[in-house]
């Protein structure tokens, strides 16, 4: 059943990847020095534990539930495909415990743009609407047909995590997905972490996955979350 963890986290990627990141007007040098700033802020393999491994990182492009969560956030479909430089890192995988993070990073060009972002996932409305989106007849569907002929997705809920960077503009949240398939129930889950630097002009996105067998590991976790607050300055 591993398998159905990694596409869950796929379609994850996909709904908020590009949410987090009208295309900027920026000359392409610029956007070059961008994107090669927001690369010096991703996590990497060596910031895991030995046993970790990596695989190329991969979006294969559509953006299901986009018209969705524009609609119920109230704000143009623009803002949520909002398209700044963007570094995103490699896929990081622990086999053994099914494990698996993903990190990006964007460069905006200012304060109320990167506020503008932020607040798709911090916003009163943001966690009723990733719960609409993600039990959505389409998004359920696609991860059942993902996950293998037969299989069946329950219903998905979705909850806020505590403030992930003391001192630091940022927001969790957990994505459960309840699934079936050939006999086999478990539930993945998928945090998606937002941290905004400083300054307010940069900000990343990291999203953990794993699944009821095992529980991620805390402090794996701060530990991501406090290089990636470091990083971003």
């Amino acid at each position: 059943m591993k398998r159905a963890t990694a596409l869950c986290v796929s379609a994850a990627i996909l709904i908020t990847g590009t949410m987090f990141s009208v295309a900027a007007s920026a000359t392409t040098a610029s956007r070059k020095a961008d994107v090669a700033l927001a690369r010096k802020a991703l996590v990497m393999l060596s910031d895991f534990p030995s046993g970790w491994t990596t695989t190329p990182y991969s979006n294969s492009g559509g953006t299901p539930g986009l018209t969705q969560i524009a609609a119920c956030l109230h704000v143009p479909k623009s803002v949520v495909n909002y398209n700044p430089p963007e570094a995103n890192s490699p896929n990081f995988n622990d086999n053994a415990l099914d494990y698996q993070v993903q990190d990006s990073v964007d460069v905006f060009p200012n304060v109320k743009t990167a506020t503008k972002q932020f607040e798709l996932f911090a916003s009163s409305r943001s966690l009723s609407c990733f719960i609409e989106v993600f039990n959505s007849s389409a998004i359920k569907g696609s991860l059942a047909r993902d996950i293998g002929k037969g299989a069946k997705v329950g219903t998905i809920t979705a909850s806020e995590l505590p403030k992930p960077v003391a001192g630091n503009e940022s927001n969790g949240i957990v994505i459960r997905v309840p699934a079936t398939y050939k006999g086999v129930t478990l539930t993945v889950d998928i945090v998606i972490v937002t941290i905004m630097s400083k300054s307010k002009t940069e900000g990343a996105q990291l999203s953990f996955s794993y699944s009821s067998i095992s529980t991620f590991p805390a402090s794996l976790v701060t530990h991501l979350e406090t290089v990636t607050a470091t990083r971003l300055g």
